[in-house]
């Protein structure tokens, strides 16, 4: 990924701009193996813990590619989007360069997800525990969907 490199921050490892991104551009393409809702249960922790929700009835593991290196924001700088088949890191602002790329995990997590985390992300707006987007505060819930940082296919999954 020529515009994007991955390298020690806050949290480990995380992915860092090489240049700066205008709002609303595609950052990179997060690829992986696409994987049945019954096999991730199956997984290992970590792997798990990485997956992207991907519709309904699949997650997508991006073990040992960029996507897995993704950290997590109370306040995101980018989005996930998707589009046809594919899964697309975007900015919600302008992203400078040496600036780190982070989502909201909480956007990648339906209501049906089980799933929590202790949150460090050092922001004066951190919730602390990140859960599913039921479980976002309401107020950040309707920036989110105003803003569309939480994808439509996510939203439309029924708890």
């Amino acid at each position: 990924m020529k515009d994007i490199k991955i390298q020690k921050v806050r949290n480990g490892k995380g992915i860092i701009a090489t240049k700066d991104f205008k709002r609303d551009e595609v950052i990179f393409e997060v690829t992986g193996k696409v994987i049945d809702c019954d096999v991730s249960a199956k997984l290992d922790k970590k792997t798990r813990d990485n997956t992207y929700r991907y519709d309904e009835d699949y997650y997508l593991s991006p073990k040992g590619k960029t996507g897995d290196f993704l950290n997590h924001s109370c306040k995101p700088n980018a989005k996930v989007t998707k589009f046809k088949e594919g899964i697309f890191i975007r900015s919600i602002i302008s992203i400078e360069k040496s600036s780190e790329v982070m989502i909201d995990y909480s956007t990648i997590l339906a209501r049906d997800d089980i799933w929590t985390m202790k949150c460090n992300c050092g922001e004066i707006n951190c919730r602390k525990i990140i859960k599913n987007i039921g479980d976002l505060p309401k107020d950040v819930f309707a920036k989110y969907v105003r803003l569309r940082i939480i994808p439509k296919y996510i939203l439309n999954i029924k708890s």
